[in-house]
């Protein structure tokens, strides 16, 4: 074939699947924010296109991460993706498109060399398996998500999918040069599955090992002197970014820090997850077509090998998902085939079709969880369509809201200070006119420093819990909690509760017989409604000989404000759910000299004390 048909060949694998494309972009738009895990990519993209050659201004300077990453991915992704971001900046569009540029650029990526995967299994098993794989696999959640994210995992996927093409071709030149840009450069433990296809070769004499060696050593050292040289100027020492990565998880095991999981994790719950229903057709597939098990041994191989690792996510066995489908594909293809043949044929072919529809339901709620799960990107963006003062603006994000959604690309105003600096004390933290601060309810620790300081100024919701219910439609549904509160500098140190509040205790107050006489059947009834849902301490209490007794050894804090317009009415009913749940018994208000009076029945002073921000309990 001369040059101008192998071009044109090609070519052909730019027309990538529509469906694929259409299905890749609901995600995309579901889910446009980007994680930790995706934060090094995602910022060298940014900062490759909008400083260049200005490295000093890059965000890897400065947050470097716990182990380096090869530039090469971003250059390339950057490089394919600048002319869209160029367009949109000349037309005003915001920053934020930017984003959605490159992962469109990195999701075409994968669907190119995807539909080259597609075209030699095509000629190997038919067309019709290769109609069945497309369906399976764009009905796939995990694989349809990741597919357009900034991951180590997915630039190796674009590369590994090549690999599949020339392994099926029998092209041994291809597939090492491939194999050994996709180990060297992007992730090392791809040793395990292309090394596993490479040995089944070996063990069949399709190639031998001398011209295997002589064909891995050339690539391997083109592959190592452009990580080096490319990755050295960019981090500004002499390094192999791969090198260090494999180091830090296998020679010292760090990576177990992020928590481990079982050994068999992969097998009882990723691979279930990522395939979903399709997973009962892999098995029918190996048992009905053994042509299946020649290219299922090594993902499965590498999928047990790589299972010794404690650190366990979905996203490292990625690249297996791919040829699982395959499998999938021949046992749906052998079951339409053989439809006419019988009523269980037809079944059985039926249900085939219908677990399409199986696996696209559990597509479309797990899409609907996951786009939860980035209150940060959320947050900012909230911030950004709250505050239209034309004023600079300083924010500091935490580093929950870092970790959960905000990169470069969200930071849309120019003239805003965005600070991700860690470990700030209160006082610095004073000089930023907006804060981005985790907590599960306005009662959390994380924003009792800012209490007097700041108001709130938007709550940012994120995933909680799946609750289920016969008696609604969809029985499952979503419910969310507070992640992340932004807070507004006030710019003047007034406190929520008035610093001129008075304390006293109850004991005081009944010597004096200022306690209403409904204040007591108030308690005695909220004592006798927690005794009958099984309140150990509320039945004590109940029986004691005097109410007054009783109500003075348990009612210890008192709070009276005489300016109720900056009292937080809300705090004392809010308490009992939201911070106070082991110790708090009741609260109430009711009305004193005409001031509203807070009471507050509970089980421990100190810790209450400890809340309100009290140096001592001597005035209690």
């Amino acid at each position: 074939m001369d040059s101008s048909g192998r071009l044109k060949k090609y070519l052909h694998f730019l027309k990538v699947d529509v469906k694929l494309v259409c299905i890749a972009l609901v995600h995309l738009v579901v889910c446009p924010y980007t994680k930790v895990e995706e934060s090094f990519n995602v910022q060298a993209i940014h900062d490759i296109i909008y400083h260049s050659f200005n490295i000093n201004q890059y965000d890897h300077l400065e947050f470097p991460g716990v182990v380096p990453r090869t530039f090469i991915a971003p250059l390339f992704v950057a490089t394919l993706s600048f002319p869209l971001v160029f367009i949109g900046h000349i037309l005003g569009i915001s920053k934020l498109i930017g984003l959605y540029c490159v992962r469109m650029t990195i999701g075409y990526s994968v669907l190119v060399s995807l539909e080259a995967f597609k075209f030699s299994a095509q000629k190997h098993f038919g067309e019709g398996v290769t109609t069945w794989f497309t369906f399976i696999i764009g009905t796939q959640f995990h694989f349809m998500f990741y597919l357009s994210r900034p991951l180590p995992n997915i630039f190796a996927l674009i590369i590994v999918l090549w690999s599949y093409k020339f392994w099926f071709e029998q092209k041994h030149e291809n597939f090492i040069a491939t194999s050994a840009g996709a180990i060297i450069i992007f992730r090392g433990e791809l040793a395990i599955l292309l090394g596993l296809f490479l040995l089944s070769d070996l063990v069949k004499q399709r190639i031998t090992i001398e011209r295997a060696i002589r064909m891995a050593v050339p690539c391997g050292v083109v592959s190592l002197a452009a990580t080096v040289i490319i990755d050295s100027i960019f981090w500004k020492r002499l390094l192999w970014p791969e090198g260090e990565v494999l180091w830090f998880n296998i020679v010292e095991n760090k990576s177990s820090e992020w928590g481990t999981s079982p050994f068999f994790w992969y097998f009882y719950s990723a691979l279930p997850r990522a395939l979903g229903a399709s997973l009962l057709l892999v098995l029918f597939s190996v048992y009905f077509d053994r042509r299946a098990i020649e290219f299922l041994l090594p993902p499965i191989g590498f999928v047990l090998i790589y299972s010794f690792l404690g650190h366990k996510e979905l996203r490292f066995i990625i690249y297996v998902i791919p040829l699982l489908d395959l499998a999938a594909a021949m046992g749906c293809h052998r079951l339409w085939e053989n439809r006419l043949k019988g009523n269980f044929q037809m079944i059985l072919a039926v249900s085939a079709v219908g677990h399409l529809l199986a696996n696209s339901i559990l597509s479309l709620f797990l899409l609907s969880v996951s786009s939860t799960n980035y209150p940060g990107g959320f947050a900012l963006a909230k911030l950004h369509s709250l505050e239209h003062s034309p004023k600079n603006r300083s924010v500091h994000i935490d580093v929950f809201s870092a970790q959960t959604g905000i990169s470069r690309f969200s930071q849309l105003n120019p003239h805003w200070e965005y600070n991700k600096s860690e470990n700030l004390d209160v006082a610095s933290l004073q000089r930023f006119e907006y804060l981005l601060v985790e907590g599960r309810s306005k009662y959390s620790t994380t924003l009792k420093p800012f209490i007097e300081t700041h108001e709130i100024f938007a709550i940012e919701e994120a995933f909680n819990q799946v609750h289920f219910s016969y008696s609604s439609f969809p029985p499952l549904k979503v419910r969310l909690k507070p992640s992340i509160f932004i807070l507004k500098n006030l710019h003047r140190n007034v406190p929520i509760f008035k610093k001129n509040r008075r304390r006293k205790t109850l004991e005081n107050k009944l010597k004096r017989n200022e306690m209403p006489d409904k204040n007591e059947r108030k308690v005695k009834d909220s004592l006798r409604k927690r005794s009958s849902q099984g309140d150990n301490s509320a039945k004590i209490n109940l029986k004691k000989e005097s109410l007054k007794d009783q109500v003075t050894r348990k009612a210890d804090l008192y709070i009276e404000s005489d300016e109720t317009e900056n009292f937080d009415t809300d705090v004392f009913s809010d308490l009992n759910d939201e911070f106070l749940n082991d110790y708090v018994l009741d609260s109430y208000e009711v009305e004193h000299e005409g001031n509203p009076v807070h009471y507050l029945i509970h089980d421990s002073l100190e810790d209450i004390g400890e809340w309100l921000g009290n140096d001592s309990d001597e005035n209690l």
